[in-house]
């Protein structure tokens, strides 16, 4: 058996990535409007679980992201970057770079910054079914 957790609340499914270079930080990633994430074993979490706080899906024993829909990418930087530092970083995150071409996270980190980790979150009110089948991925 199967279990599906769905967040109530659109856009309470994050996927975000971090980066550091010397006391300036990004933040970025994908926000989901719609998701669930799925796994093989009970979820035992929720008696502990704050909505406003979430979790991240990797304290989930088997969990992983199912379903998404109409993710949008994200990014917040420090206060410490520079407005043109900003507009560059986010080119690149967009890709929209006319400088520099390739996967962000490669580029970011050509530029000097180190990864800190990417984690997958959910948060809010959550819904947790049992289901027999896998579900059917959104198109």
């Amino acid at each position: 058996m199967l279990y599906q957790i769905i967040p109530l609340e659109m856009g309470s499914l994050v996927q975000r990535s971090i980066f550091k270079k010397q006391n300036k930080e990004i933040k970025c990633g994908t926000v989901w409007k719609l998701g669930s994430i799925i796994t093989p074993t009970k979820p035992r979490f929720m008696t502990r679980y704050q909505a406003q706080v979430g979790i991240c899906i990797s304290d989930i024993p088997g969990a992983e992201i199912s379903k998404t829909y109409n993710g949008e990418k994200v990014i917040y930087f420090s206060e410490t970057i520079d407005e043109d530092e900003q507009d560059e970083l986010a080119d690149i995150f967009y890709g929209k770079s006319k400088k520099y071409s390739g996967e962000y996270a490669h580029v970011f980190q050509d530029l000097g910054w180190k990864g800190m980790g990417e984690n997958t979150y959910i948060f809010g009110e959550l819904e947790i079914k049992e289901i027999h089948d896998e579900p059917q991925q959104y198109k």
